[in-house]
C-alpha cells in the first residue's frame, strides 16, 4: 500500500531537519513518522481544530487529494498582492497634573 507524502517537517522528538514524512493515515487526517532517526510518530488527526492548525502553521504540507499546482513553465506567476496590516495607534494617556510642594502641603494641613 503505497501512501501519499504531503511533505516534510522538522521532527519534534529528535530535531533532525526535515525528518519527519506527513502522510494520511485511515482516517483522511495528516500524519507524521520520522523515517530520518529516531522513528518517532505524530498523530495529528482527531480534532479538526489541531488539524486547521497544523495546516496553518506548516503551509508547506500539501492537503490530501490537492492538486498540485499546474504551472506553464513559459506562463508567469499571477500572485495576489498583499494587503497591507492596519495601523493600530495607541490610544493616549492621560497624566494627572503633578501638585506642587506648596500644593502637596496646604492639602495635608487643611485636609
Amino acid at each position: 500500500m503505497s501512501k501519499e507524502i504531503l511533505g516534510h517537517i522538522n521532527c519534534p522528538h529528535c530535531g533532525y531537519e526535515n525528518g519527519m514524512r506527513i502522510t494520511v493515515d485511515k482516517s483522511g487526517a495528516p500524519f507524521g513518522y520520522c523515517e530520518a532517526d529516531c522513528n518517532g510518530q505524530m498523530r495529528i488527526g482527531g480534532n479538526p481544530g489541531r488539524v486547521a492548525k497544523f495546516y496553518a502553521k506548516y503551509p508547506n504540507i500539501k492537503r490530501p487529494g490537492a492538486e498540485e499546482h499546474a504551472h506553464q513553465p513559459n506562463e508567469p506567476e499571477k500572485i495576489a498582492p498583499k494587503k497591507a496590516a492596519p495601523v493600530i495607534e495607541p490610544a493616549p494617556v492621560k497624566v494627572p497634573a503633578k501638585k506642587s510642594l506648596f500644593e502637596q502641603l496646604s492639602g495635608a494641613v487643611n485636609g
